[in-house]
This record gives C-alpha cells, structure tokens and sequence, in this order.
C-alpha cells in the first residue's frame, strides 16, 4: 500500500508540475517532463470511455490500471459526472503506453473518496475491486487510440 501511495504521490507531483507556467508548447512540456523523470518519455495512446451503472452514466467511479500478469494497480481514474473517463499517465488525459492490462472498480461517494476510505465505501460491495476476479481486460495498441472503451456494470 504504502509503494502504490508512492507512486500516485510521484503522479499528482508530475501531473501538477506539468500544468504550472511555461508556455503550453508540448515541445517544451515535454522536455520538462522528461528533465524531472530523468529519461524520455515513453509513448502513451489516449484511451478513454464511459461507465454505466445499469445502463446509466455514472460518477464517481475509481477505476484501477493492473498489469495482466498481475500486481498492484499501475493507475487509478474516476468518471466525471457524465460517467466519462479518460486515463493519464504524464498530463491530464494523455493515455496509457502500450500494453495489456486489467481494469478493477469501486464505486465510492464523493464524501469518501480519499486514501483513508476502505473496501467498506465501495458501492459496489467489492464486486468489481479484485482484477484477478473480474474479467475487464484492456489492450492498448500503439498508435490506436480508443474513445469507447465502454463498461456497462450492475449495481446488484
């Protein structure tokens, strides 16, 4: 827990850095970014879609990145109040690199989202929070782009 903790920490900081000053030209986000990572980028594939919770949008959806051979989560988006979301792994909705994964999820209120909240919090009742339990596989293909990467859930 306390490595995943780390990461997302290291992600807001390289998330936060990347949206302050300069002078928005991706030529220089990008040499900025890779200054504070210590090496090149890698290349990401926007990958985005919506949740539905029996068959309607729904906010406030986690959803979480594993690696297909298992591990802990790679990264974490929710859905925004259209039920939308999109990952990031540099910027605010630049994808994801390619590669196979598993996507876990947990439906927690607003008011509970937060590192403190546990298993209890998800709507959900755990149903969908155990990657090797659950059969939501992604596969990111460089250069393809995905905009409906849809997941359709149900609430019991």
């Amino acid at each position: 827990m306390k490595i995943v903790f780390g990461v997302c920490v290291f992600a807001v900081f390289l998330l936060a850095a990347a949206g302050c000053g300069g002078s928005g030209k991706d030529d220089e986000s990008r040499e900025r970014l890779e200054k504070m990572t210590g090496g090149p980028l890698k290349g990401t594939v926007s990958i985005t879609g919506h949740v539905l919770v029996d068959g309607k949008p729904m906010a406030g959806v986690n959803l979480y990145l594993f690696p297909i051979s298992g591990g802990t989560s790679l990264r974490q988006c929710r859905t925004n109040a259209e039920g939308m979301y999109c990952w990031s792994t540099y910027v605010n909705c630049d994808g994801l690199e390619a590669g196979s994964y598993r996507i876990a999820f947990r439906l927690i209120p607003e008011e509970h989202d937060n590192e403190n909240s546990e298993v209890t919090d998800d709507l959900f009742m755990s149903r969908y929070s155990n990657p090797t339990k659950v059969n939501y596989p992604l596969t990111v293909e460089a250069n393809s782009p995905k905009t409906d990467v849809d997941y359709d859930l149900k609430m019991n």
